[in-house]
Parts: C-alpha cells; structure tokens; sequence
C-alpha cells in the first residue's frame, strides 16, 4: 500500500489520534473513511454503486453511469462548499 505524508495543525492532529482511540481504529481508516464521505471513491466502488443502481432500478447501464456521475458530482461540490465555508 502507498504512503504519504501530510501535515496537519497540533490541534487537529491531536483530536484525529483521540477520535481513532474512541472508536478502537486506526487514523488511517478514519482518514479512509472520510474520504469516502466526501465522495471520492475507488473505481471498484464506483463500479459496485452503479452495479446497485442497475439493479433496484432495472435502469439501463448508461442510464445508470448517468445518475452515479451526477451523484458523485453532487457530493463533490456540496464538500467543497462546505470546506469554503471553514
């Protein structure tokens, strides 16, 4: 697996270790998981959503891709407003 990196405030750093202590986890899997919340996915995943989709809808596979996008792109933007706001 790679690895990377980042630098975050004292502050932030020490609540992150905390959170991870709370939930007996690790930071990189609440790091992983906020990610995921944010809407930034694998293609696996994405794949899987759709595959879903495809599924409970009986939609058709480009239809299908159509809403995952729109999807996708929602949360993205709503993220970004959100970290603007901050």
């Amino acid at each position: 697996m790679p690895r990377m990196t980042i630098t975050l405030p004292p502050e932030r750093w020490q609540v992150l270790k905390e959170a991870a202590a709370r939930r007996g986890t690790t930071i990189t899997a609440i790091i992983d998981e906020s990610l995921e919340l944010a809407g930034i996915r694998t293609r696996e995943s994405a794949a899987e959503i759709v595959a879903r989709a495809r599924f409970n809808s009986r939609m058709a596979e480009q239809e299908a891709m159509d809403v995952a996008l729109r999807e996708t792109a929602a949360v993205r933007k709503a993220a970004a407003l959100r970290d603007r706001r901050r």
